[in-house]
């Protein structure tokens, strides 16, 4: 835990991106890999099948960071690259107005709102239809970054030169890598 602390504190913005990227991400995984809990016997079993899988997954992704931070710290190259993207990626979202925060903020005022009991069902009805407004126009702003060549042509070098500086530095990753794959398959 230290060691996270001690290497987001050294890297403030590489973490507030990888956290950025990551929190759809870390959503989706929430949602899709969450059990279901029925009362029969077997699906019990399934139930501590999959926390047991899910368990492991989490188990991967921290070795997976704590190798992908030491890659980092080794190699002040992939950094650059790393800061020279993040800048790219942030003067996009800038010229189209993407703000997750302000979107998370926003969402969050609406939800106390529409769960006010003095709101009229009216002004519900209104914050419910700004929400999805905001969420529709939320969503169009990253279809725009993700349709951006050469923006995605920086995080995809980034990710593959990671990747092969990650495999040099701990023989470990690609094993890993194979290993979290199939077990998010199995909790399909």
């Amino acid at each position: 835990m230290q060691n996270t602390k001690t290497r987001l504190a050294q890297s403030p913005n590489l973490a507030r991106t990888f956290a950025k990227y990551s929190l759809p991400l870390m959503f989706l995984a929430m949602f899709s890999l969450a059990p279901k809990v029925n009362a029969s016997d077997v699906a019990t079993e399934t139930v501590a099948s999959q926390q047991e899988a899910t368990q492991r997954i989490n188990a991967i992704q921290r070795d997976l960071t704590s190798i992908r931070q030491q890659t980092m710290q080794s190699n002040p190259e992939l950094v650059e690259q790393a800061k020279a993207f993040e800048q790219a990626y942030q003067k996009k979202a800038d010229e189209i107005g993407y703000d997750p925060n302000t979107f998370i903020e926003k969402a969050q005022e609406i939800q106390v709102k529409v769960r006010d009991e003095a709101t009229s069902e009216e002004e519900r009805s209104a914050l419910i239809k700004e929400f999805a407004d905001a969420k529709k126009a939320m969503a169009m702003q990253r279809e725009s970054i993700l349709s951006d060549e050469e923006l995605m042509g920086m995080q995809e070098k980034l990710q593959k030169d990671t990747f092969v500086a990650m495999k040099k530095n701990n023989a470990d990753t690609e094993t890993l890598i194979k290993e979290l794959n199939t077990l998010i398959e199995t909790l399909q």
